[in-house]
């Protein structure tokens, strides 16, 4: 089974509780408006990978981690690659695993009706990305979203605490990857200022 990635990033320790993996899927059909990663919406680009090489990769590194993230894009996009391939980190490792959907919980019901999720994510964070439902929560792009705690084959709405603002850089070439839910015109604060600086950076 392929995934089509994104990018792999780690540590992070802004999106979710403890030191983190991070992985971004590439595709979206969602498309939400106002999207701050636009680049993982094509389908065509990003790189394929087999899960179980995502999962090794994982393996190798997770040692002294607390969790892993999955977003993109959108990772329900890509169901039965996901769900092999949580269900090889759920038996596997000890990694909590946090998910990303622009899907709300429902419509995820009514178009995956196995509910595998339930079992093979500890929470998930829903819906679509509203940039004037302004939130405060670190986790959340915007209020409408939700964060679900999976147990028992149940879904109930809780709060993640532990989650630091900090910023998780990486380089590859000339492109800086920063993980993190930004606040409204943060990211333009960040170009404004490396600006001054000498750098102009292209915000995609």
């Amino acid at each position: 089974m392929i995934f089509r990635l994104n990018k792999i990033q780690y540590p992070v320790y802004n999106l979710g509780p403890g030191k983190r993996l991070g992985i971004w899927l590439q595709g979206c059909s969602i498309h939400c408006k106002n999207c701050i990663n636009k680049s993982t919406w094509s389908n065509k680009q990003g790189k394929q990978m087999h899960i179980i090489d995502v999962y090794n990769i994982i393996e190798m590194i997770c040692k002294n981690y607390d969790g892993i993230t999955i977003t993109g894009g959108e990772p329900f996009d890509q169901y039965p690659q996901l769900m092999a391939f949580a269900y090889l980190i759920k038996r596997k490792t000890k990694l909590n695993i946090i998910c990303f959907s622009g899907y709300y919980l429902e419509e995820l019901v009514q178009k995956f009706p196995d509910k595998a999720f339930f079992n093979c994510f500890n929470y998930i964070i829903d819906g679509r990305y509203e940039k004037e439902l302004v939130s405060s929560n670190s986790l959340k792009g915007s209020e409408n979203q939700s964060v679900y705690k999976f147990k028992h084959n149940k879904a109930v709405k809780t709060n993640i605490n532990n989650t630091k603002k900090t910023w998780s850089l990486n380089f590859e070439n000339e492109t800086i990857y920063m993980a993190g839910i930004p606040a409204q015109k943060e990211m333009e604060t960040v170009a404004n200022k490396m600006k001054l600086n000498g750098i102009n950076l292209k915000l995609v």
